[in-house]
Parts: structure tokens; C-alpha cells; sequence
């Protein structure tokens, strides 16, 4: 008996069946592959928006390179620049020194020529006054002062080597 077809039961099987897709077909079925294309749809949105996102940090990471190598060409630069500014900054203090320098090397020779000049008047004029002082002992005559000057200053005048300034 289960192996018996009755054509009856067979039709109303068939029939069941048949509404049974219909039925599955506009209450599960449509709603199913609805879900399933947004859910693709989902998909290759977020795959572009994946792409996109691939892309931009692609982009990003070049600016950052070009970034990266114009910021090293600065500093590279700023650090030539600093360098030749002490370079320039050295050579002008050792320019200003030895200016320095020189200026009191100079004004150290004008001051030791002042005072040897001035040294070799007062020896002067001691030995000037020691001669008259000599000369006036030795001729027991005291000739007047002013006679007795230029009678000396002739004479060292007269010694080779000697200048009276």
C-alpha cells in the first residue's frame, strides 16, 4: 500500500505542491533574494569604498613622501645655510680681531715712541742741566740761564745719532 499510486492523492500532492512554491515564491522567496542583492550590493559597495580608500592612502603615502623629501631638501638647506652663516659669522670675528689687534699693536707703538721720545727729553734736559751745572762749577762763572741752554742745545745738536724733536 505504500507503493500504490493513486492518481488522486498524486493530483492533490502536485497541486499542493505547486501552491506551496507559489506561496514560498512571494513570501520567502522574493524577500530572500531581495536580501541577498542588497547584501551584494553591500558588498561591491564596500569593495569601491575598499578601492577607494586603497587608492587614497596610496595618494596619501606619495604626498607624504614628496612631503617627506621636500622637508629633508629644507633641512639639508637650512643646515648649509646655518653652516656658511657661522662660517661668515667666524671669519668676520676673526676679521674684527685681528683689527683689533693690529689697531693696539699700532696705538702700543705710538704709545712707546711717545713715552721713549719723552724719555729721551727729560734725559735731555737733565743732562743739559747737569752740563751747565758742570760747566758753571768748572768756569766758576755763572753765565745766565737762557744762554747757558742754548749753548747746550747747540751742543747735542751737534752729537751724531742724536734728534731733538
Amino acid at each position: 500500500m505504500l507503493l500504490q499510486v493513486e492518481p488522486g492523492l498524486m493530483i492533490w500532492t502536485l497541486v499542493t505542491f505547486v501552491l506551496l512554491l507559489i506561496v514560498l515564491r512571494v513570501v520567502a522567496w522574493k524577500p530572500l533574494l531581495g536580501m541577498l542583492n542588497e547584501r551584494e550590493q553591500r558588498i561591491q559597495e564596500s569593495l569601491e569604498q575598499a578601492d577607494k580608500a586603497r587608492q587614497e592612502a596610496q595618494a596619501a603615502a606619495e604626498e607624504n613622501r614628496e612631503a617627506m623629501t621636500q622637508a629633508q631638501a629644507e633641512a639639508q638647506r637650512a643646515i648649509t645655510e646655518g653652516r656658511e652663516a657661522a662660517e661668515r659669522v667666524a671669519a668676520d670675528v676673526r676679521s674684527r680681531a685681528e683689527a683689533e689687534a693690529q689697531q693696539l699693536l699700532q696705538q702700543a707703538q705710538r704709545t712707546i715712541r711717545q713715552e721713549k721720545d719723552q724719555a729721551i727729553q727729560e734725559l735731555r734736559n737733565q743732562v743739559a742741566d747737569l752740563a751747565i751745572l758742570a760747566a758753571g762749577k768748572v768756569l766758576d762763572e755763572n753765565l745766565d740761564e737762557g744762554r747757558n741752554r742754548k749753548i747746550v742745545d747747540d751742543f747735542i745738536e751737534g752729537i751724531p745719532g742724536v734728534n731733538r724733536n
